[in-house]
């Protein structure tokens, strides 16, 4: 009985141990030489409601950068609603990327512009 009063609170204690370690993961911008970093952003929209051949494929933000010389810290994606009807895109998204500042020049030549980032 003695061991059950103290195992209790040997539990409570461990699991707020092992919950503030998880809280220490950083994001990328966290890093030093966030000052260098900027987020950009393109929305991309394609395809067809209603169209059975439908195989739009959205671009792959990471190898679209990467192929104009940008190297990227991090990237997301925030997907925007469509509407139901035929003439409605099936996919809409707005892709974000974390450059350097000194590459946002080469990513708003190929449509990207100045972000805030994703919302979090």
């Amino acid at each position: 009985m003695h061991l059950k009063k103290h195992i209790i609170p040997l539990a409570a204690l461990f699991l707020l141990f092992s919950c503030d370690l998880m809280s220490d993961h950083k994001l990328i911008s966290d890093e030093p030489g966030e000052e260098n970093e900027a987020w950009v952003e393109q929305v991309f929209s394609g395809g067809q409601q209603c169209d059975p051949d439908d195989n739009y494929e959205p671009p792959d933000t990471e190898k679209l950068l990467k192929s104009r010389g940008i190297d990227l810290f991090d990237t997301d994606k925030e997907h925007l609603g469509v509407c139901g009807a035929c003439s409605c895109p099936s996919y809409a998204a707005i892709h974000y990327a974390l450059i350097h500042t000194d590459d946002v020049e080469k990513a708003e030549k190929i449509g990207f512009e100045l972000s805030e980032g994703p919302n979090q």
